[in-house]
């Protein structure tokens, strides 16, 4: 029978022909101090045995729920997860990890604690610091955003973090489908600049941290999204990247005063976000395909007044993008890598797009 009374914490374990491991995992989640949790197990389409193993956990705990779904990758199963969740917070933990016995307890005291923090917890891939930290008193320190946003480690991976589901819930918050593919990563890193932006009006909220990696981030996974990744990197997949195309730039330079004419015109500007990210990104492709055929740049290009006017359109409403600060400071070489690791979905464009965003330009919509 279902239970009616939401739990405190909803855990969201995407499961993909993880069967080696997903025991493991769900035992962690089962061996809980904390025990008021709902575990939302969606298995994504597996064809190891890892479907039976779900169901045979539901059948034992009604805490675990099993969701079935055809194969849609990491981000597709952790939004079916979301769709379902009940709880008061949310909790995402890969099929292939595992979790401290005393994680639950502790994040919920150091959340209803400072609950205008962030609770976070540290991660380790060491089998023995893990389990050495499991007979550890547990502990923690205490920080603002602003004073660490310089740590990407502790914002970019979802696992280790509790999120607010009622902030969730009322931004509709999910991952992009886009991302969270092989050789596709940034999913986490998206969601979370997402979340915090909906969470937090002011940028300098506190962080509470877990002080020992209560987190096990197991690498034995040859099928993980990270692992396979790791064996394609971006430099290895040049065919994501279009074709340079010659002669682009003075033609987009053109396109792009026509539609700043239009849009001084309109009196609603429902479209500048649009208009400011759609021809600052043609105009770094624009840089990367001069770059690669060799081709002169139009004389005094990152003067022009259409590069201006652009500029000035996302300064005056603050709208965040990657290629601002290149062009702003006449980088075409950056604008340029910028737009092949953008396009081509390496890592590197997600952490320069956040690097960017925490140093200059918090606040701005993005």
């Amino acid at each position: 029978m279902e239970r009616r009374i939401p739990p405190v914490v909803s855990i969201i374990v995407p499961a993909y022909n993880a069967a080696p491991w997903l025991p493991r995992c769900l035992d962690s989640i089962q061996s809980q101090t904390f025990t008021d949790w709902e575990c939302l197990v969606v298995d994504d389409g597996s064809s190891d045995g890892s479907a039976a193993i779900c169901d045979e956990y539901a059948a034992k705990d009604p805490r675990f729920r099993v969701i079935h779904k055809e194969n849609g990758g990491l981000s597709s199963a952790r939004n079916a997860g979301l769709d379902a969740a009940r709880g008061e917070y949310i909790q995402f933990l890969d099929a292939d990890d595992c979790i401290n016995a005393r994680l639950l307890e502790y994040a919920l005291q150091l959340q209803r604690n400072t609950p205008d923090a962030m609770a976070i917890w540290k991660m380790t891939d060491s089998p023995q610091e893990f389990a050495a930290a499991e007979g550890e008193n547990l502990s923690c320190w205490w920080a603002n955003y602003r004073e660490r946003l310089w740590d990407s480690d502790l914002f970019v991976n979802a696992c280790t973090r509790l999120y607010q589901g009622e902030t969730i819930r009322q931004h509709q918050l999910r991952f992009d489908l886009a991302l969270g593919h092989a050789g596709v990563p940034g999913e986490d890193t998206d969601f979370n600049g997402r979340y915090i932006s909906a969470r937090w009006e002011k940028k300098d909220f506190p962080l509470a941290v877990i002080d020992q990696p209560v987190y096990y981030y197991c690498q034995e996974n040859q099928q993980s999204l990270m692992h396979l990744y790791r064996e394609n990197p971006a430099e290895d997949r040049s065919s994501a990247l279009a074709a340079p195309q010659p002669g682009y730039l003075p033609g987009i330079l053109a396109e792009c005063g026509q539609a700043m004419d239009s849009f001084d015109k309109n009196d609603e500007n429902a479209d500048a976000p649009q208009l400011v990210c759609h021809y600052l990104r043609c105009s770094a492709f624009g840089l990367w395909s001069a770059l690669q055929l060799k081709e002169p740049l139009p004389v005094g290009f990152f003067r022009r007044p259409e590069i201006r006017r652009l500029l000035g359109l996302a300064k005056a409403q603050k709208i965040f993008s990657v290629y601002y600060l290149p062009f702003r400071l006449h980088m075409a070489r950056l604008s340029a890598r910028l737009y092949a690791w953008d396009e081509s979905r390496h890592i590197n464009y997600w952490r320069a797009r956040e690097i960017l965003y925490r140093l200059f330009f918090r606040g701005w919509k993005k």
